[in-house]
């Protein structure tokens, strides 16, 4: 009889837990929804602000914005040129075919501190 009690008394416990952590499971779930659009709006106003920067996200298959808040950015684009198997040069070629040739475009990626190499390269036609 003992065991009885005590399984009724675990599963009341389980049942107490489950009612009260519902509603934060649900607002968990509405923050990191929030959080998915507040990025989302934060990339697309990076692209828009500097478009060279946007190009090399699409390109690389990163997030401008962790990009951005890398504490190593030359070493972040290293390394998604390495995930994504391309060279320096291949991601000049992209570059070119994305962004204008201008000295704006290669100064916002210079002054972000992205290799200078791509920046040359991609964007000096």
């Amino acid at each position: 009889m003992a065991s009885t009690d005590l399984s009724a008394g675990l599963a009341e416990k389980v049942n107490e837990y489950r009612v009260m952590s519902a509603p934060l499971d649900q607002a968990i779930r509405e923050l990191e929804y929030a959080q998915t659009l507040l990025k989302a709006r934060a990339e697309s106003d990076i692209a828009q602000t500097v478009p060279a920067l946007g190009a090399l996200a699409d390109i690389l298959d990163i997030s401008s914005l962790d990009l951005l808040m890398a504490h190593d950015r030359l070493a972040f684009v290293h390394d998604a040129m390495q995930r994504q198997g391309m060279t320096e040069g291949e991601v000049a070629q992209q570059m070119r075919a994305l962004v204008s040739s201008d000295d704006q475009s290669r100064n916002d990626l210079k002054a972000l501190g992205i290799s200078e190499e791509i920046s040359k390269a991609g964007l000096n036609g």
